[in-house]
Parts: C-alpha cells; sequence; structure tokens
C-alpha cells in the first residue's frame, strides 16, 4: 500500500497558532484546563483513491485541581475513502485517584485492506486483502507501592476477512487465520513508570510487561498464549534535548493466527517498514531515539532499531536482524504541555521505506 498525505504544510502553519492564542487567554489560570487539538486529515492512494477525516487529541485532568495527578489524554481519530473504507478508533489513558488508578487501550472499528508478505523469514510476495473488524483493548492498573502497578489486560478483535487475492497464500486456507476469527485473550499485566511527564519525558523508566491466555474459556476461536514486555529509558540532556531507549519483545506459544503474531514495522517500532512485513511468534528489538528542539516551536529526532523474528527463539540468527534509521520533524502544538506532532521518515534494510504523520512520540 502506498498512501499520500497532503495539507501537511497547511498544518504546520495553522495549528500551532491556533494553540497559542489558546495558551494566551489561560496563562493565568491554576486549574488544569482540559485542551483539543484537532487536525484534518487528506489522502490519496492507488488501492484507496481520495481519503478524508479528522483526528483529534484531548488532554486533561480527572480532578482538574490535583497538582500530583499526571494528565489523562484521548486519541481519535476517523477517515473514509472514495473506495468505501472505514477507519475509526479511540486510544486512552486515564489517571484517577491521586494516580492510583491507570486505565489504558483503545476502542475502534476498521474496513479496510492490509497487505500480507508470509510468514517467516523467506523472500515471498506480497498479496492484499480486505476485512472488517472491530477492535477493543483494555488494561486497568493500581498502584501497589511507589510507580509500580499491577492490574488486568483483554483483547479482542472479530476478524471478518472479506476478499483475499485469487492465487495468494491466504485464500489457500493453509495458514491459520486465513479465514478470519475471533481472538478474545485475558490475562495480567505489571508495570513501572517514573516518567517525569507524560506526553514528553525527559528522565525516567517506563517498564511494562504481560501474559494473556486467548482460548474458548474467553470467546477466542484460537488457543494461544502471548507475553509482552517492553521497557524504555530516558536520558535526560537538559534543554529538553533527550535520548530514549527502548528494549522489547513479544512471544507466543501456541496456534495464534497470522494477523496476532509479532510482526516488524508500524509507527511506533522499525519505522520503514510496512507493519507486518516480517511476522512469525517470537520477536525481539531495540530502538533509540535522540529529541532536540531547533527553533521556537520546532524540532528534530534521529532514530534507528533492529529487531528480529523467528517461530521459535533458539532458531533465531545474525542473518535474520532487520535495521531502520530515520529522521523526523517535531511541532509542538501545545507548547506548555510539550505535546507534539511528528512527521518521520524511515528507511529499513530491505530497502523499503515509511511515512508517518501523528499525534505524541513513537515511545
Amino acid at each position: 500500500m502506498r498512501t499520500y498525505l497532503i495539507l501537511i504544510v497547511l498544518l504546520l502553519l495553522v495549528v500551532p497558532r491556533q494553540v497559542e492564542a489558546q495558551e494566551q487567554n489561560e496563562s493565568d489560570a491554576l486549574v488544569y484546563k482540559p485542551r483539543i487539538v484537532a487536525i484534518p486529515i487528506l489522502f490519496y492512494g492507488p488501492e484507496t483513491r481520495l481519503g478524508f477525516g479528522g483526528a483529534g487529541f484531548f488532554s486533561f485532568k480527572t480532578n482538574p485541581n490535583d497538582t500530583i495527578l499526571r494528565p489523562s489524554q484521548i486519541n481519535v481519530g476517523a477517515a473514509y475513502t472514495l473506495e468505501k473504507q472505514v477507519l475509526t478508533y479511540a486510544s486512552y489513558d486515564l489517571w484517577l485517584l491521586e494516580n492510583k488508578l491507570v486505565f489504558n487501550g483503545e476502542f475502534g472499528y476498521y474496513r479496510y485492506f492490509y497487505n500480507f508478505y508470509g510468514i517467516g523469514n523467506t523472500p515471498r510476495n506480497v498479496e492484499q486483502y480486505s476485512v472488517n473488524y472491530p477492535r477493543i483493548r483494555f488494561k486497568g492498573y493500581y498502584e501497589l507501592f511507589s510507580s509500580f502497578y499491577a492490574g488486568i489486560h483483554y483483547t479482542f478483535d472479530d476478524f471478518d476477512i472479506v476478499k483475499r487475492a485469487e492465487g495468494g497464500q491466504l485464500i489457500q486456507n493453509t495458514i491459520t487465520g486465513s479465514q478470519g476469527g475471533i481472538i478474545s485473550g485475558l490475562g495480567l499485566g505489571i508495570k513501572y513508570d517514573t516518567r517525569n511527564h507524560n506526553f514528553y519525558p525527559t528522565t525516567g523508566y517506563s517498564i511494562r510487561a504481560s501474559y494473556e491466555r486467548f482460548g474458548n474459556w474467553v470467546g477466542s476461536d484460537f488457543t494461544y498464549d502471548l507475553t509482552t514486555i517492553d521497557v524504555i529509558r530516558y536520558f535526560d540532556l537538559k534543554k529538553d534535548r533527550v535520548i530514549a531507549a527502548n528494549v522489547y519483545g513479544r512471544f507466543i506459544y501456541g496456534d495464534a493466527p497470522f494477523y496476532h503474531l509479532s510482526s516488524i514495522g508500524g509507527n511506533s517500532q522499525m519505522r520503514g517498514y510496512y507493519d507486518g512485513y516480517w511476522m512469525d511468534k517470537q520477536k525481539i528489538g531495540w530502538q533509540a531515539e535522540y529529541r532536540t528542539p531547533v527553533y521556537g516551536r520546532l524540532g528534530m529526532v534521529a532514530f534507528a532499531g533492529n529487531a528480529i523474528v523467528a517461530d521459535q527463539l533458539d532458531h533465531m540468527q545474525w542473518k535474520y536482524i532487520r535495521t531502520t534509521a530515520g529522521l523526523g520533524l517535531r511541532i509542538k502544538i501545545d507548547e506548555e504541555r510539550k505535546i507534539n506532532a511528528r512527521l518521520d521518515f524511515g528507511v529499513s534494510s530491505d530497502l523499503t521505506t515509511g511515512f508517518y504523520f501523528t499525534i505524541g512520540e513513537a515511545f
């Protein structure tokens, strides 16, 4: 899929000024005021034709008078294309009760198409498939002691594959999940969070780990276990310059469908690869990013990373390690709360490229 975004220059010029006027009106307020940033979206691709919609970022506190409480955020987006494709989502990160209780996750509905490149590390041809599905992601945590949280995770997708490529791998029904199906998993999660800021951390750790069980007992058409770990450390270089370092792993045991395997690519990890360009049951990776202000509301980043996938951990080989690197532009759409719009371009060791435009840092 190749999609071309437009109106980006207009956004960079208009959005910061809209926020600046709001900041001036609220500069003397002591209460944490709710704030909304809205961005129009317009894009074109040969598979979508013209597409349009919008995205919004809502920052607030569940108790605006609590100076200790971390700010919460809700991201929403919706798009429609002339090929009658629909993408809608709402992600959330909610902090309550003096940071004792945390909820985050996502709700969405998608009627869209995706590329499938196959499973494993062998070269293969790309094919497209079309799918309709609702999505639910839920994580609820309670603080057991200072900065350490434990709670429950729930994952749900109802994958209805409505079109597969003639002569492709999926239409042969030899790949788990090639006819669609429900994934539903319930499990436990822990996290340790000492970040000094939610939207633009410069110091501290964010460490998360989880285990989920998928099976008939919770309504899943597939039976497997999913374990994840994600560790981020932020190094403060002063004056809002920071190095962010991230190590992560995703491990599946059992018969998971192809659309929930551990994949390389996307707008947060291994930027430069289409999400799913390489996929298998096991994944290990790392990435690092240097972030620095440039002038006024403008900033820049440089990032790089490696990742590897395999069906088993002992099958991972050096020759299968993938690499990405790239540069990005940052525009402060809320200077007071350090909320950035990001524009990233990444390139991979397979000479694929990716272009990403969204709100908030990659990690």
